[in-house]
């Protein structure tokens, strides 16, 4: 009972002591809490809530501006990277396509005669492709694609190269046309040992040929090797199907002929070309690129002149700008380009200031000999000169 009674009555000590604390609480200022952006623009009206996001972010992407977009249908991110793709491969191709044209361009700048050459065989196979409008005779005309793969095969840069292949392809279709003839009719009168004599036959042919196309004195002669093999292959499996050893092998050296003839007429009628005048010019310039690098390596050397940097190019025998380094490399390269030259000039016939029958074009190599001989005396003054110790 004591004890409730005290609590029922408060006493006055502790009264005093709480209001106390109640007046000091409420003569101190108590700091505010700061909120957060997303409470505080809680607390304010719609029309400002706008602004303060916009201002979150910065002012960069406003939050109701064209560069946020609505979602789309599931696969529409999908067709986007596709027609990105799209674009953008289309972009490389067009650009290749540009840069090839620009490089073309440049090439049938650069040499005349390059673009007239792709005109004269384009000229040549419009020709032989007009044989097949022609229906008549039907055994004849039926072979007439030999004239078309004629005219693409044996047309070449020069007059004499094209004459060079349409000699080998008619001599090679010509022999081995009369082999086959020869053998198809001994088969046919041994009877049942004829599939036995075509097959060895092909086979002792085909070996012989071969190995005698290896050997170096008939390398000028390589393709009409080639056509022989084609030929004698072709009459034998073509004559033994449809019976017609002799039309075959006949039709066939036509339309070659006729073909070659064409390619032949059109290339000397028609802008002439001629080794013979690419490889006297080619010796003319090489004699002036390693006269150019002997007086250049001589200047410099008595200049007492030094290369700041040697370019790796040249170290490692490769194409550069460097005047003394080309000049004297363009005659020592220039020794299997000399020699495919002199091979064509030689089927050439007399022309321009070449007026002999048996034009001397075997001294344009032995004089182009001699240059190299020269040009290494260039390369080894050039060598002195890129050292890194000069005694002068």
């Amino acid at each position: 009972l004591y004890n409730l009674s005290c609590l029922r009555q408060p006493n006055p000590s502790v009264l005093a002591r709480t209001d106390a604390l109640h007046l000091h609480r409420s003569s101190c200022k108590r700091p505010r809490r700061r909120m957060g952006m997303g409470a505080a623009a809680a607390l304010l009206p719609p029309a400002e809530q706008w602004s303060t996001l916009e201002d979150q972010r910065g002012g960069e992407c406003p939050l109701l501006s064209s560069a946020w977009s609505l979602p789309g249908p599931p696969g529409e991110g999908i067709g986007n990277a596709k027609h990105g793709a799209l674009r953008r491969a289309a972009s490389r191709a067009w650009g290749a396509l540009a840069a090839g044209a620009a490089e073309m361009s440049a090439l049938a700048l650069s040499d005349r005669r390059k673009p007239v050459f792709a005109a004269k065989v384009a000229l040549a196979i419009a020709l032989m492709s007009l044989l097949a409008f022609v229906r008549e005779p039907r055994d004849f005309v039926s072979h007439s694609v030999w004239a078309l793969l004629t005219a693409v095969v044996v047309f070449e840069f020069s007059i004499g190269a094209t004459l060079s292949r349409g000699f080998n392809r008619g001599l090679g279709t010509l022999t081995a046309g009369g082999l086959a003839l020869a053998i198809a009719e001994s088969a046919k009168n041994l009877g049942e040992m004829e599939e036995v004599i075509i097959v060895v036959s092909t086979f002792t042919v085909g070996f012989c040929t071969t190995l005698a196309k290896q050997h170096p004195k008939m390398k000028p002669y390589e393709y009409g090797f080639r056509v022989f093999l084609l030929t004698f292959g072709y009459v034998m499996v073509s004559g033994y199907s449809t019976g017609k050893f002799t039309d075959t092998a006949v039709n066939r050296f036509v339309f070659i002929a006729l073909g070659a003839a064409v390619s032949l007429g059109i290339n000397i009628g028609i802008y002439p070309i001629w080794a013979g005048e690419d490889l006297h010019n080619l010796v003319a310039k090489n004699f002036a690129g390693v006269a150019n690098s002997l007086e250049g390596c001589v200047d410099e050397y008595l200049k007492c002149m030094e290369y700041e940097r040697i370019s790796s190019r040249i170290l490692l025998y490769q194409p550069s700008d460097d005047p003394l380094y080309s000049g004297y490399r363009a005659a020592v390269e220039a020794s299997a380009q000399e020699q495919t030259l002199l091979d064509d000039a030689i089927w050439e016939p007399p022309h321009g200031p070449y007026k002999m029958m048996s034009y001397p074009w075997k001294s344009f190599t032995k004089v182009g000999g001699a240059l190299r001989h020269c040009s290494f005396t260039a390369m080894a003054l050039h060598g002195c000169i890129l050292s890194e110790i000069q005694v002068c």
